[in-house]
């Protein structure tokens, strides 16, 4: 009877799952969500299963676009998958579950083209957008925002020639696998994981637990990146 019993909870864990996984329709979701700074730490919620059980709790700021309108938002999120901070002209799909409050975001799945998961995100809305400077994240009003948009994309670029590439594709490995990535302090995602970033020197550092720091200062040029790390064990027997 609880072989039974236990075989039916298994299936409809599956079937929840399977259904968690493919009952979005992207056209529900017309929100557009830009993940810009955050703040994380992840946790394993009790009682303890599988050593893989992680939650992330989030704290951070982006941008929320309805059709032409884009708004500055804070947002805080607590879920069992990480949102990795987008990268120009990428955006998250979302919709309203309570408007100017929380929202319904679509996750990619990792290999599983078309999938998604949702992860509820509390959000303030601010009159403003947040743009990325040299200091960090300001937030600018509207009108100054309209101001920088033609100069945005009508940049400086001969006629004739092309736009420089300016983004580079990471492949971020190591041994053991789902290690947290950060880059210049940020959760980007576990491995392995390619990861586009500027073009630039950034500080890619990997934890899991059990395991030592990794931390690597490296140089991003255009082109594609491998990057594999041995992690060390915290007690070697």
């Amino acid at each position: 009877m609880r072989s039974a019993k236990l075989k039916f909870l298994i299936l409809f864990f599956l079937l929840s799952a399977a259904v968690a996984l493919t009952a979005k329709d992207t056209a529900d979701y017309p929100l557009r969500v830009e993940l810009l700074g955050n703040n994380w730490h992840s946790y394993r919620p009790y009682p303890y299963r599988e050593p893989t059980n992680f939650r992330y709790r989030v704290t951070g700021r982006g941008n929320i676009g309805d059709g032409p309108t884009l708004h500055a938002i804070d947002f805080t999120y607590d879920c069992a998958m990480h949102l990795p901070l987008t990268v120009p002209k990428e955006t998250y799909l979302a919709k309203w579950k309570k408007p100017q409050r929380q929202l319904e975001v679509l996750v990619p799945v990792n290999g599983k083209e078309g999938k998604y998961e949702a992860c509820d995100m509390q959000t303030t809305v601010r009159e403003g957008v947040y743009v990325k400077t040299g200091q960090g994240l300001i937030e600018i009003s509207q009108d100054d925002y309209k101001a920088r948009k033609p100069a945005r994309e009508t940049a400086a670029v001969p006629q004739g020639q092309e736009q420089p590439a300016t983004l580079s594709k990471l492949s971020v490995s190591s041994n053991p696998d789902s290690a947290e990535i950060e880059v210049d302090g940020e959760l980007v995602g576990t491995t392995p994981s390619v990861l586009e970033l500027s073009v630039g020197e950034h500080t890619i550092a990997l934890h899991k637990t059990g395991y030592k720091l990794w931390q690597r200062k490296m140089k991003v040029v255009t082109g594609e990146i491998k990057l594999n790390a041995d992690l060390e064990p915290e007690n070697p027997k």
